[in-house]
């Protein structure tokens, strides 16, 4: 059968789809018609969206090489009879180590340090923030949002806010974490918020000016999860009038981000290009857990990991 791959992914998944399964791989799977000969796609940020699925006649599995699955219309892929796998975990460490050196760049201001030291003479810095004992807030708890939880308590003996409504109590248990009854209350509540949600209908600009006026202005917030979660232009005034301390963020809304984007101009604001799952290590793993996937679905096998189209409530009120 025929699997298209849509983007990069490790050459050993590559290899091993190929010993079973004619591939088509990036770049060449962009230029060919994968809609007509496709039965599988493995992709990364390449999107499928519900008229992809519509012409794709052949196609039995869309695999994504990663955790969430914003980039591909899941409901119309069910309606299709079309299976959506995912590779939760595989990318865990490699997001949740990410997720503490950014907060760590911001709170000390690394970057502002570095770009300083390099000037022919140095200006003066002011002091950043130390994490320990600080209270730190986890939007979402999944694997990534538990290893993150574990990291900060494990360096920094913080303590931990935790909001996700699908999580049972024994899942907090484990890293000592409380339980907030909304996200607002955890917003309120924190010095560190990092964000650790799929971006849905339901999550797309959560966090905004409603939500920066109920934080410290002491606060941190940590964006690793997905652009459009936070709403930039609310986060820039934000930023610009002390109502928060400082962000950082892998994602945005529209990416590749131009270098013009209006957040690049604040001193407060930690940046980097979606990078917090491309470890060597996980990109091993999740290129692995995504050509299993194909191999099972196509050999007739139930993957490990089916993603079906379920709805999100989260509690905003306080």
């Amino acid at each position: 059968m025929n699997v298209f791959i849509m983007d990069p992914i490790d050459a050993s998944a590559v290899k091993l789809l190929s010993e079973v399964h004619t591939v088509v791989d990036y770049p060449a799977s962009r230029q060919q018609d994968w809609h007509t000969n496709a039965d599988a796609v493995v992709v990364r940020t390449f999107e499928v969206r519900a008229a992809d699925v519509q012409k794709a006649r052949k196609l039995k599995l869309v695999a994504k090489h990663g955790t969430g699955v914003d980039n591909i219309d899941v409901g119309a892929a069910a309606d299709a009879g079309v299976i959506v796998t995912n590779t939760p975990g595989a990318n865990a460490a490699a997001v949740a180590e990410y997720a503490l050196a950014i907060t760590l760049a911001l709170a000390r201001k690394v970057t502002i340090a570095d770009k300083a030291v390099r000037q022919p003479i140095l200006p003066r810095l002011s002091a950043g923030m130390e994490l320990g004992g600080k209270t730190v807030g986890v939007l979402g708890f999944g694997d990534i949002g538990r290893r993150t939880a574990r990291l900060f308590k494990a360096a920094f003996n913080t303590d931990l806010l935790v909001y996700d409504p699908f999580v049972p109590d024994a899942a907090l248990e484990e890293p000592g974490a409380a339980r907030a009854g909304s996200v607002h209350e955890l917003l309120a509540r924190c010095d560190v918020v990092t964000l650790h949600l799929p971006l849905s209908a339901e999550t797309r600009n959560l966090i905004g000016a409603a939500e920066f006026a109920l934080m410290r202005d002491t606060a941190l917030l940590i964006n690793v999860a997905r652009g459009g979660i936070v709403n930039e232009a609310d986060l820039y005034r934000a930023l610009v009038d002390g109502r928060i301390a400082g962000a950082a963020s892998d994602v945005f809304e529209i990416e590749p981000v131009q270098a013009t984007h209006p957040l690049f101009e604040l001193q407060n604001f930690v940046a980097s290009p979606h990078i917090a799952a491309s470890s060597k290590e996980s990109l091993v793993r999740m290129g692995a857990a995504a050509a299993e996937a194909v191999l099972d679905v196509l050999a007739g096998r139930a993957p490990a990991h089916r993603v079906l189209p379920q709805p999100e409530f989260l509690n905003t009120s306080t």
